[in-house]
């Protein structure tokens, strides 16, 4: 995989590391001690600096060319799903620097066409390694079809550079709304539904069935209307069109606008570091009416932490 090369994103201020050999020891000692101040500390820190190179990943983003109509979401993971990412393989830990998703792009698109030509843009144009579940079908039996991408890039760090990545997550809008209620079972869909998981087995075996059920039916609808709009998303101008939206508890949410990616980034810091909610960027929004809508729909652990219930989404049967 190619890495590109950048000198458009500003190092970030005030870091409390001077190089990736102290953001690994953190991580270390994060893995020993989650509560411990330092470490944690530490790796704000580093989640901080990471939120620099949102420039640059959208720029990249650009150059393959996105659909008239997309959704684009970023998110920035949290010390808390850092954790329990690192605890899946607790004989060998990876740590946060070796993460490809600290930073995360998801791209929704309205149908199977355009998630397909989307995709092979980004093969092509950016230095990304990814994996096509649309032609390979996935590992596990699911028919989950969509095209993962991991970009990376060089970024400033003090006097040098160094090497970052992030993800990206292309698929269509009944795809999305899959995932996303799969990930409402939490870790137990995160960890595949294997033997290791806590819990009944009969119940895991049960939820594991009904998700690739789910997911066929979808698969067999799309492959019957590939250039069929599942959804009508909003228009995608030229990466300004951005809004930074936030948790409002129990249930209500926050929307910003925002006219460019520097002051999307500091709105994100501050929601970070002074109201301790959990922001979200997204491109192709700029308007309130419908976002609320819309979040519950593509966002349901973001807003509320509700569950999609598939007989409101899923398609018609073909």
């Amino acid at each position: 995989m190619q890495t590109a090369s950048t000198g458009e994103c500003p190092p970030a201020e005030n870091l409390l590391f001077g190089s990736m050999g102290d953001v690994r020891r953190a991580s270390a000692k994060f893995f020993e001690d989650a509560g411990g101040v330092e470490p944690r500390k530490i790796l704000d820190s580093y989640r901080r600096f990471r939120l620099s190179c949102i420039r640059t990943s959208l720029a990249l983003l650009k150059a393959s060319s996105l659909p008239d109509r997309v959704l684009v979401s970023a998110r920035l993971k949290r010390l808390e799903s850092v954790y329990r990412k690192m605890r899946r393989n607790p004989d060998n830990p990876i740590g946060i620097s070796e993460m490809d998703d600290v930073i995360g792009f998801r791209v929704v698109c309205e149908s199977l066409d355009d998630a397909v030509a989307l995709g092979e843009r980004i093969e092509s144009r950016v230095p990304a390694r990814t994996k096509n579940y649309i032609e390979a079908g996935h590992p596990a039996g699911l028919d989950y079809r969509a095209i993962h991408g991991i970009v990376k890039f060089r970024q400033p760090l003090g006097e040098g550079h160094v090497t970052v990545r992030f993800e990206i997550q292309v698929r269509t809008w009944y795809q999305h709304l899959w995932a996303c209620w799969c990930e409402s079972y939490g870790e137990q869909a995160k960890e595949g539904f294997t033997n290791r998981m806590r819990g009944d087995p009969d119940v895991v075996e049960s939820l594991k069935r009904n998700l690739i059920g789910r997911s066929r039916e979808i698969a067999r609808w799309e492959e019957a209307h590939p250039g069929e709009m599942q959804t009508r998303l909003p228009s995608f101008i030229g990466l300004f069109n951005l809004a930074v939206v936030w948790v409002d508890p129990p249930d209500g949410y926050g929307f910003r606008p925002c006219p460019d990616i520097d002051t999307a980034v500091r709105n994100l810091r501050y929601l970070e570091l002074q109201r301790s909610v959990r922001p979200l960027l997204l491109v192709g929004v700029a308007d309130k009416p419908g976002l609320e809508e819309l979040l519950k729909r593509t966002h349901p652990n973001f807003v509320g932490g509700r569950p999609l219930e598939p007989r409101y989404w899923m398609p018609e049967a073909c």
